[in-house]
């Protein structure tokens, strides 16, 4: 059934999302139009196939790994966004210099010189501002730092597989989509709060109207196993330390809802210590809320494939974020 289903994603328009993870690369593939199921009341995003491709070898084995999943599923010339693995990218948060938008990427690069772990002629570099309400009047930008090489055997990883490369991306941005999912329903919401976590690490990110506010990495001893389970106070010392720093430095209203995801995150894992332990009200991320789910999509992949699933949403997602005016 899975198959046949999958022969057809050729013949509609779709998006694929790629996160390269250490054990391979997590996979997913998302219709363009959003459609109305009896589980979604309105329209949302329909996704069509999720999977982890595992394979812990080198590049040119993951290309294989990779251009045998696209034909197998008739995805050749298909659009695809990728997402870095956060090892790959230093995310570092600076005051935007005084100059044109067109010249802030090469204004960037000499400012950051010595706070990156690469030589800056060896790195590539983007740049994207914070909303003009989340710096207290200064100007201030988030700013992507990568290794050009590693960058260019990624960009051949996916040209080799026959997929249509659109873009690269990092996760924080493509969980913004699945945030803005979260809030597509509740007009009056101050936003979301993301936290992810995968083995030994984690991430919280918050965002709003559409805008990535504040995002910072952690580390935390969680094993990600089925029964492994979220280490409470450091959970909730590191998570707290990112919302007391939106509301008192960046001068934000707490979100709405803080969603929890992750590598075997499920429902039971968020216990009541961690709900009493935050100053917000803490959920479980549930995909089938938000989006249309086929039956062979699991929970647990999804929570797996999440950023992948972002960066698959992202265009159609990207369209509904404009239209309602995000600054």
């Amino acid at each position: 059934m899975l198959k046949n289903l999958l022969s057809k994603l050729s013949a509609r328009k779709t998006h694929v999302g790629i996160e390269c993870q250490p054990n391979g690369l997590a996979v997913a593939v998302c219709a363009d139009k959003w459609v109305q199921t009896e589980s979604v009341a309105s329209l949302r995003p329909q996704i069509l196939h999720s999977d982890i491709l595992l394979d812990e070898s080198s590049i040119s084995d993951q290309a294989t790994m990779l251009t045998d999943w696209v034909e197998t599923h008739g995805l050749t010339a298909c659009p695809c966004n990728l997402v870095l693995p956060s090892s790959d990218y230093q995310l570092l948060l600076v005051e935007a210099p005084d100059v044109p938008e067109v010249e802030m990427r090469e204004a960037v690069r000499w400012r950051i010189k010595d706070l990156i772990s690469i030589p800056v002629a060896k790195a590539a570099i983007d740049v994207f501002l914070l909303p003009h309400d989340g710096s207290r009047g200064k100007k201030m930008a988030y700013v992507v730092v990568a290794e050009l090489s590693r960058l260019s055997s990624l960009v051949s990883l996916v040209n080799q597989s026959g997929l249509s490369l659109e873009s690269i991306d990092i996760g924080e941005l493509a969980l913004r989509n699945l945030a803005y999912l979260q809030d597509l329903d509740h007009p009056e919401s101050r936003g979301v709060a993301i936290v992810r976590l995968l083995e030994g690490q984690g991430s919280v990110s918050l965002y709003r109207k559409g805008n990535m506010y504040l995002s910072r990495q952690f580390q935390i001893k969680y094993g990600a196993g089925l029964l492994d389970d979220i280490p409470i106070d450091s959970f909730i010392l590191e998570v707290q330390r990112s919302l007391d720093y939106y509301e008192r430095q960046m001068g934000q209203p707490p979100p709405t809802n803080l969603y929890i995801c992750g590598d075997n995150i499920s429902e039971d894992k968020i216990t009541t210590d961690i709900l009493r332990g935050l100053s917000v009200p803490v959920k479980y991320l549930n995909f089938t809320a938000s989006v249309s789910v086929d039956d062979e999509n699991k929970e647990p992949l999804l929570h797996a494939c999440a950023a992948a699933l972002g960066a698959a949403l992202r265009n159609s997602v990207a369209g509904n974020i404009d239209s309602v005016g995000a600054p």
